[in-house]
């Protein structure tokens, strides 16, 4: 019985070692994984709610830095051809998966997706 408690408390403390730390895309690609897992199911899972907020957050603060950008005559990250960028959520994750998994663990939401928007409207065609 002791070896099992032991034994179970090793695997939970390890596992949660190998966990992506909380605002790493790695950590929102994990969940945003989970969620899918569960089929429709997961539009009631308290996580979806945070996820969408945590994108949409990340989405917003991109524009924002671009209208900063071309306001003050500075060069804009990426050249969508209306002024709100376009990201589909399949797309956004496909793009996720895309970054290499090493990269993605240090990688916080907002310069993955940054990245994604970058190979989605490049500039200088």
């Amino acid at each position: 019985m002791r070896k099992f408690l032991l034994l179970a408390v090793a695997s939970s403390i390890s596992a949660t070692a190998l966990a992506a730390a909380p605002g790493t895309a790695q950590n929102f690609l994990d969940r945003a994984n989970r969620l899918k897992s569960k089929g429709p199911m997961a539009l009631f899972d308290s996580d979806y709610k945070k996820l969408k907020a945590e994108a949409v957050a990340a989405g917003k603060s991109i524009g924002a830095d671009r209208v900063a950008a071309q306001k003050a005559g500075k060069p804009i990250l990426y050249c969508s051809p209306k002024p709100k960028a376009e990201l589909g959520s399949s797309e956004f994750l496909a793009g996720l998966e895309a970054i290499p998994a090493a990269e993605r663990q240090t990688m916080s939401l907002k310069a993955a997706m940054l990245r994604i928007l970058q190979k989605k409207y490049p500039c200088g065609r």
